[in-house]
């Protein structure tokens, strides 16, 4: 019994110690990102020199290699780095920047809370429900909204620079953060009726 009592504790020790490596991690990763928004934000507004990240080609560009085994290769992104990139552009890329950094920094924080809430034995509380249902919501609205603020900064530099090569207007449509976002509402709607699980059986202690 003594043997069984004592892996009993071990197990529990090395879960509390797991659960606090998570929440100790997720919090250093929020606080990260959350510093690194700053300069990333103001070199956006303020910087001469801008760059865009995998923007689409009118047309594939071809690339070569030396090795005979390669037959071919297209790309059809470029990274630009531009100067005189117009304020529309530069708001759109700030409205991506914060949208992204916004869906870690939430995702980050709901993981910390889950984890001191399991470490105390009752996860299954209404405000956990809460976080990940706001958590979907970000998923799904960030998967969406930033590709079109991207699309609009491309497009927007294509028309003020002149750029024939990028297209007037092009969004990648992903459906994976919808996908993504559903599965974390489901998550949600089990925590909310775990959490009234758990009141109905304190109620019957």
């Amino acid at each position: 019994m003594a043997v069984a009592e004592r892996a009993a504790r071990a197990a529990g020790l090395a879960e509390k110690t797991i659960l606090g490596v998570i929440a100790g991690a997720a919090a250093a990763v929020g606080i990260v990102e959350l510093v690194l928004l700053v300069p990333r934000i103001v070199g956006l507004v303020t910087d001469a020199e801008v760059t865009l990240l995998g923007v689409p080609l009118q047309r594939p560009v071809e690339a070569a290699f030396s090795s005979p085994a390669v037959v071919a290769a297209t790309s059809g992104t470029v990274d630009l780095t531009v100067v005189g990139l117009p304020g529309g552009a530069r708001a759109a890329l700030v409205g991506a920047a914060v949208m992204g950094s916004l869906l870690s920094i939430g995702i980050a924080a709901v993981l910390v809370w889950l984890c001191l809430r399991v470490f105390i034995g009752r996860p299954f509380v209404r405000s956990a429900a809460w976080g990940i249902g706001a958590v979907a919501i970000l998923v799904m609205v960030v998967g969406m909204v930033v590709p079109l603020l991207t699309g609009v900064a491309n497009a927007e530099a294509a028309a003020a620079l002149d750029l024939g090569e990028l297209p007037p207007l092009l969004v990648g449509v992903d459906l994976a953060p919808i996908a993504w976002g559903f599965a974390l509402a489901v998550v949600a709607a089990a925590f909310e009726l775990g959490q009234r699980l758990q009141r109905d059986t304190d109620g019957l202690v």
